[in-house]
């Protein structure tokens, strides 16, 4: 496994993915079967925006090309003390996954993309994973801790 420890998060993946860091974003790479996960993390500067998470998504996912109503999005209550939505869609044969979680510390915005064909062997693998993911949720430890 791949344990993932970052300042506002932490995440466990299979250990079959490798990381690379460019431009604040952290990609997890998985050559066989082939897939990313883009990971990009924030200190929340105002947590009376905490509410709005489900707004910031489809906000991204309308600007990117593919609107979607915010009720439309799934609820994700799988990570504790953190609130989570997520989306999929298809686009040019590539199977594209979203996730954004937040509490009053720290949000984290997921992006899985894999082709089309495979994406049914990083299903429960990608689950499973999420299940693994805490949010730093006290200001002076780490997640996990």
């Amino acid at each position: 496994m791949l344990k993932l420890e970052q300042p506002n998060f932490s995440l466990t993946l299979p250990a079959s993915f490798q990381t690379a860091e460019a431009d604040g974003v952290l990609h997890c790479i998985c050559r066989e079967p082939p897939g990313v996960l883009h990971l990009t993390s924030q200190v929340v500067e105002d947590k009376d925006e905490l509410p709005n998470l489900s707004r910031m998504l489809a906000g991204f996912l309308t600007r990117s090309g593919h609107p979607v109503a915010t009720d439309e999005l799934l609820q994700i209550t799988s990570v504790p003390e953190a609130h989570g939505f997520s989306w999929q869609y298809i686009r040019e044969d590539r199977y594209h996954r979203l996730w954004l979680f937040g509490n009053e510390l720290s949000w984290l915005l997921l992006h899985f993309v894999c082709p089309q064909d495979v994406y049914g062997q990083f299903h429960e693998l990608l689950s499973e994973s999420i299940k693994t993911l805490r949010l730093r949720h006290d200001e002076r430890h780490p997640p996990g801790d």
